[in-house]
């Protein structure tokens, strides 16, 4: 009997639907036509080459930018898991015991897609994947949780000025740097983290990227309290922004940025308050702003110019001759020389008071730098 060539197993492999080629010990990173040293995914490749979690194709290839299937990521996972995996069926499809693998260790759920597993799979899925697999007390958490977790970890970063792309095809260059990256948490790691990501993810999770930014914690948003007799407010979100770093969360919608005392902000950190603010009571030729509020003495105002219609230009005053209801953005800056002082001593400083004299506290006395017992 003539034997058949390595090549054309692999080539029927292809055709019945896995693109995750047999690996062979000799396979290495260096010898793909398409990955250099230079590539931003090259010592992923190579350590899961090494390991024979994935290989290229029979043309030499590794196809970096080509999609993944969420069958050929759940193989992936199982693999580098080395979890458990049952012999194929006669008649099921081959991805089939790597699905029940998955499952059976609660790294993948029916949640998460119960068909389509030839469909590429999304960055979210994908995120979805990787914590659990990091995390076993993640397995039944949100996905906005999950991708906060996947962000803060280190396990994903973002696309495009550290947008989430959530809904974005995973390409088999991020699957092997994500699937990389589970499997250095697992051996007691750091990775660092994307803080652009993070903070968006954190946004998208609490209104607020105050953990991210500056490691504090405060009461869940929104948040209501009573502004006035007459007013309440709701903060929606709070944004921290770094001033001197350009690439920071949201430095973008700090555009002609003044504070109200005309002191350079260099060496600031800039908080934004979105605001929902509502009268239950008609006053005539009466109006209020958020910045009626008192804050705390430590916070310098601040202004956009509306002219740079970015959102944080959004200051709208709450006209009280009717029943309106308005969303505005309240701009503050604190200095990190004094922050940095309320952190060491944990001194109680996120509040406003209100023009009846009672306080608003949007933390725990308005400390924010407990540490959890």
């Amino acid at each position: 009997m003539r034997k058949i060539s390595f090549s054309l197993i692999a080539a029927v492999l292809f055709l019945l639907g896995s693109q995750i080629s047999i690996t062979t010990s000799s396979a290495t990173a260096e010898g793909f036509k398409d990955v250099k040293s230079s590539d931003w995914f090259y010592s992923s490749v190579a350590s899961l080459v090494q390991r024979g979690i994935v290989n290229g194709f029979s043309d030499g290839t590794f196809k970096p930018k080509q999609t993944v299937t969420r069958a050929e990521l759940i193989k992936m996972v199982v693999t580098a898991l080395k979890l458990d995996v049952a012999e194929s069926k006669e008649g099921q499809s081959w991805y089939v015991p790597y699905v029940e693998a998955a499952k059976t260790a609660g790294v993948y759920t029916t949640k998460d897609f119960a068909a389509g597993w030839d469909q590429p799979i999304t960055r979210l899925e994908t995120a979805r994947i990787a914590v659990r697999a990091v995390d076993r007390s993640l397995r039944d958490a949100k996905d906005t949780e999950l991708m906060y977790e996947a962000t803060k970890r280190g396990l994903i970063t973002g696309v495009a000025n550290g947008e989430l792309g959530k809904d974005e095809s995973s390409t088999r260059a991020q699957a092997v740097v994500i699937i990389d990256r589970v499997l250095q948490a697992l051996a007691g790691q750091t990775l660092k983290m994307d803080k652009r990501a993070a903070s968006y993810a954190e946004v998208e999770l609490r209104g607020t990227n105050m953990e991210t930014m500056w490691g504090g914690k405060m009461n869940a948003l929104p948040q209501t309290h009573k502004f006035s007799d007459v007013v309440e407010g709701t903060f929606e979100e709070i944004l921290f922004v770094d001033l001197d770093d350009k690439n920071s969360p949201y430095r973008n919608w700090v555009i002609d940025f003044v504070k109200i005392d005309s002191k350079s902000w260099k060496g600031d950190n800039l908080i934004a308050f979105k605001i929902t603010m509502k009268n239950s009571k008609i006053i005539p030729k009466a109006w209020f702003y958020s910045d009626m509020l008192i804050g705390n003495p430590d916070f310098r105002r601040g202004v956009i110019s509306p002219d740079t219609k970015t959102a944080f230009s959004k200051r709208i005053p709450i006209i009280l001759n009717k029943l309106n209801q308005v969303t505005t953005w309240h701009l503050v800056t604190i200095s990190k020389e004094k922050l940095a002082r309320f952190k060491e001593k944990n001194w109680p400083f996120f509040n406003f008071q209100r023009n009846n004299q009672s306080v608003i506290h949007l933390a725990p006395e308005g400390r924010i730098f407990y540490k959890e017992e």
